[in-house]
């Protein structure tokens, strides 16, 4: 009872000895705010923007040091850092909260603040202030990606305890000269990335005079050769980073750089240099990080890299001047983590040697080489790797056994890599929990009936699987198996109902051997955003499920033999860009939901049953790239609104990638299309989005044309031929500056060809035939190098390329030319007959001179011509029998004038 008495006295203090521990550690219990700072950071506020209310704390009725984004000191309660940097975790989410306005100079008034942070916000161009080179105290300043711009002012020399500087990525900002900065002796981070720093020659002297730099970023300044070539020595004794990517040296690598000893990462990446990749490398010997692709280096990788014991990170790739074989001193490098080497011209074998010691392996690139990977089949690798491309590399013809060693792969691509054999049994199993496979353009093989695929970008497209499709799980998201050999119906895969809900977005099975109808349970797949079924023997009509596809982009169900009516539940699809369903036995009119959904960017209904006119709600669309109407029964007249479709009216431009393509992290799906442009069927991928065409031919439209339609000066192809189009040409054609391709042809089209159509300096292809067009063909223009195949079928047309004259011309034929213009032409002729007369005679019995004194070549002249003789007989033999047989099979009045070019 005696001890419990003390016990009861000493709890209370031990309790406020907590508290007061408790408050100490608490940054935001202890220390008042200061008011005079208080009034200072409202001021400061004050003279912000903030859209996103991110500084809503920062009131009068709030103590300051409780604000958000602030730290007082837990003593004194002086404001000694401001974290107001844009907390941003994307691109949306950085365009809503960045602060913007101006800094305004009461930020003077916070004697103790050590750390300001302004990076990521948008201050419109405005230069950093240089009040900033008073505040004395500071020793971290990021003014990073916060759109300032005018020059760095010089006044930051003065913060000399300042150990953090980050003015990169603002593209505004530029340097007239850089003395001050070796006024920082502490600075140990220097960025200025993307400052213009081409004005100051002598940027490398005034570097190197900052004895504590530990890391210089000075990624795309506008450096160049001449602003290093006065240096051979840097003093850079504490330089560990390095990073002078995305300059313009084009030079060797300087010597000043391997002087640098302590370097550790080493960035060189797009900066002209060449030469070979200098031995001298081998000096860094703490050298962890090597990046020097998208370079003109030249010759073989050297031996004595090999000897960089601490590479971890090694990238040479795009240096397509960079041949020879790979070391085998790389099997040296024991902490390698990374090799990126693609994109050279690196030739020879990879074997077990290049990898004797790389356990550490992680990512090989290897792609787009003529490396050939040989190495036994029962080799076991001494790496874990995580991702693999080595696409074009030769890793074929046997699929490669070492895969199954492998544990840890996130990516593995293969495509293009000359493997001619069936998928191995454990393969399917093996890559189940393989985030991405491409294996595309190989010649594998195997039949897929039993597999269920479980990767969430799968590309096995050109290949030689068959059988029926595979079964897929809730976790694929991009499927493509496009230009295979299955076979059966789709309805297994599309009714197979799994309990999670399916992330399937891409679904290409085109160019299989599928048969059967589309079947009505797409309502399984909700978020599938591009659909490609074509090319195969599907049959049936569309199903009402499919307009349950909401998130629906691009629909392709082109070259089947599906019929009816387009399903009216596709108008659900709200944010459908691309319809194709060419080359099927769709019939009935165009329904109106089509060309009033705006979104659409391609619409191809080629060579179906539709009739009807062509709905003017059409010109409504207007990012319309691709309107492909042609081989249908369509009547009336065209549209005269066309000149609304505002994406048709301007020049080539890059169109909107996301209908046209499905983006997975870094991979992506793209949609491709075959078009008849030039008079050739093409496809269409890559180049897809800059496309501007109309094909309106073959139907049994009427009226003129409308000169509406030849304001879309964007316009590449424009084909109206074979329908009963009839008036004039209008010589507003001469507008349409981008056009490639014209047919006008087998319509009842009258009057003269316009002069105008001298400005299609683009024109390559060009039919006007079987009109009635008449008058002289333009002269002096490009419009006569074409073939006269472009003008046949009008009788009343004249000049070249046709034969026939027009009246003017026989009429100049006619007269003879008098008085001195005729003299002066006669004696020109006869000067030229006088000169070919004695070239002739010298020439001729130079021949004969050497061949009547030389016997030898007397006999070998005319053994030579006895050959031309027996050759020539037989060919026209052989002619005149080939031709006598095609004119007993062929009438000739039944040819055709067929697409034709320019001779």
């Amino acid at each position: 009872m005696r001890n419990s008495i003390p016990m009861i006295l000493l709890f209370p203090l031990l309790c406020f000895l907590s508290s007061i521990i408790s408050i100490l550690c608490d940054p935001n219990t202890l220390g008042v705010c200061n008011e005079k700072e208080k009034h200072a950071l409202l001021r400061f506020k004050q003279a912000l923007s903030d859209p996103a209310n991110r500084l809503s704390s920062w009131s009068m009725d709030e103590d300051c040091c409780r604000w958000e984004a602030l730290r007082c000191n837990n003593v004194t309660g002086r404001v000694v850092e401001l974290h107001l940097g844009n907390p941003c975790v994307d691109y949306e989410s950085y365009l809503k909260l960045k602060l913007g306005g101006e800094i305004s100079p009461a930020l003077l008034e916070l004697e103790f603040l050590s750390y300001l942070n302004l990076s990521l916000n948008g201050f419109g161009g405005r230069p950093i202030p240089s009040f900033l080179g008073s505040m004395g105290s500071l020793r971290y300043l990021d003014l990073s990606s916060a759109e300032f711009g005018g020059v760095v002012p010089h006044q930051l020399g003065n913060l000399s305890t300042l150990r953090h500087l980050d003015m990169g990525y603002n593209s505004g900002l530029y340097v007239e000269n850089l003395d001050w900065i070796s006024h920082l002796s502490f600075l140990q981070y220097l960025d200025l990335g993307w400052v213009d720093l081409h004005r100051e020659v002598h940027w490398l002297e005034s570097m190197s005079m900052i004895p504590s730099l530990s890391e210089l970023y000075l990624s795309g300044c506008s450096l160049d050769r001449n602003m290093v070539s006065s240096l051979g020595y840097a003093n850079f004794t504490s330089l560990t980073v390095l990073d002078l990517s995305r300059n313009h040296f084009n030079q060797e690598i300087p010597n000043w750089l391997f002087n640098s000893t302590s370097l550790v990462a080493l960035g060189l990446f797009n900066n002209q240099f060449k030469g070979q990749i200098p031995e001298s490398f081998v000096q860094l010997k703490y050298l962890e990080y090597l990046n020097l692709p998208w370079n003109s280096f030249h010759g073989p990788i050297p031996t004595s890299i090999g000897n960089l014991s601490s590479l971890r990170y090694l990238v040479l790739d795009h240096n397509p001047l960079i041949n020879g074989t790979l070391p085998k001193s790389l099997g040296l490098l024991s902490n390698l983590e990374f090799l990126h080497i693609g994109g050279t011209s690196l030739t020879g074998n990879i074997s077990e040697v290049h990898f004797t010691t790389l356990s550490k392996l992680k990512v090989l690139m290897i792609y787009e080489t003529s490396l050939s990977f040989h190495v036994n089949s029962n080799w076991t690798p001494p790496f874990q790797l995580e991702y693999l491309n080595a696409e074009s590399c030769k890793m074929g013809p046997k699929f490669p056994a070492w895969l199954k060693t492998q544990n840890s792969f996130s990516s593995l691509l293969l495509f293009s890599s000359g493997i001619v054999d069936n998928t191995p049994n454990w393969f399917w199993k093996w890559a189940s929990s393989i985030q991405e496979i491409q294996l595309f353009d190989n010649q594998i093989s195997g039949d897929l009936s039993q597999v269920v695929l479980n990767n969430t970008v799968l590309d096995l497209s050109s290949n030689r699987f068959s059988g029926r499709l595979p079964l897929i799980s809730s976790n694929v998201v991009i499927l493509n198996i496009a230009n295979n050999s299955f076979s059966g119906q789709i309805s297994p895969l599309v009714c197979r109902k799994t309990n999670e809900r399916s992330k399937l977005e891409v679904l290409d099975i085109s160019n299989n051997v599928l048969s059967g109808e589309l079947s009505d349970y797409w309502m399984h797949w909700p978020s599938l955003t591009h659909i490609n079924l074509g090319s195969n023997n599907l049959s049936g009509e569309i199903p009402n499920s499919m307009g349950s596809l909401v998130a629906l982009k691009a629909l392709s169900l082109h070259n089947n033999s599906l019929y009816g009516d387009i399903s009216s539940s596709l108008q659900n699809c709200k944010v459908l860009g691309l319809i194709n369903l060419s080359d099927n036995k769709f019939s009935g009119i165009i329904p109106r939901w089509i060309v009033e959904r705006t979104s659409l960017m391609i619409i191809n209904l080629r060579s179906n049953k539709f009739m009807g006119s062509i709905p003017s709600q059409i010109c409504q669309l207007s990012y319309l790239r691709v309107l492909d109407l042609a081989n249908n029964s369509l009547s009336g007249t065209i549209p005269r609104c066309l000149n609304n479709i505002s994406s048709m009216a301007v020049g080539p431009i890059e169109g909107d990638i996301n209908v046209l393509e499905a983006y997975y992290y870094s991979e992506s799906y793209m949609e491709s299309l075959i078009l008849n442009i030039k008079g050739m069927d093409s496809e269409y991928k890559k180049i897809l989005q800059y496309v501007r065409m109309i094909d309106l031919s073959s139907n049994n439209l009427s009226g003129s044309i409308p000169v509406e339609i030849f304001s879309l000066s964007g316009l590449q192809s424009l084909n109206l031929s074979h329908n009963h189009l009839m008036g004039m040409i209008s010589v507003e054609i001469g507008g349409m500056e981008y056009l490639e391709s014209l047919d006008l042809s087998r319509n009842n089209l009258s009057g003269e060809i316009p002069q105008t159509m001298a400005n299609l300096t683009f024109l390559g292809v060009l039919n006007l035939s079987y009109n009635n067009l008449s008058g002289r063909i333009p002269s002096g223009t490009q419009i006569q190098t074409f073939s006269l195949l472009s003008f046949f079928g009008n009788a009343e047309l004249c000049g070249a390329p046709l034969s026939k004259n027009c009246p003017k011309d026989d009429e100049e034929e006619t007269q003879q030319p008098t008085g001195v213009g005729q003299n002066r032409e006669f004696s020109e002729i006869a000067w030229f007959y006088i000169g070919m007369g004695s070239g002739f005679f010298v020439g001729l019995w130079g021949v004969c001179g050497c061949l009547f004194f030389n016997k030898a070549w007397r006999h070998t002249y005319f053994q030579y011509l006895d050959d031309i003789k027996d050759s020539a007989y037989v060919a026209i033999a052989i002619k005149l029998k080939w031709l006598h047989q095609k004119l007993g099979i062929h009438n000739a009045d039944d040819q055709q004038v067929q697409w034709h070019g320019k001779e």
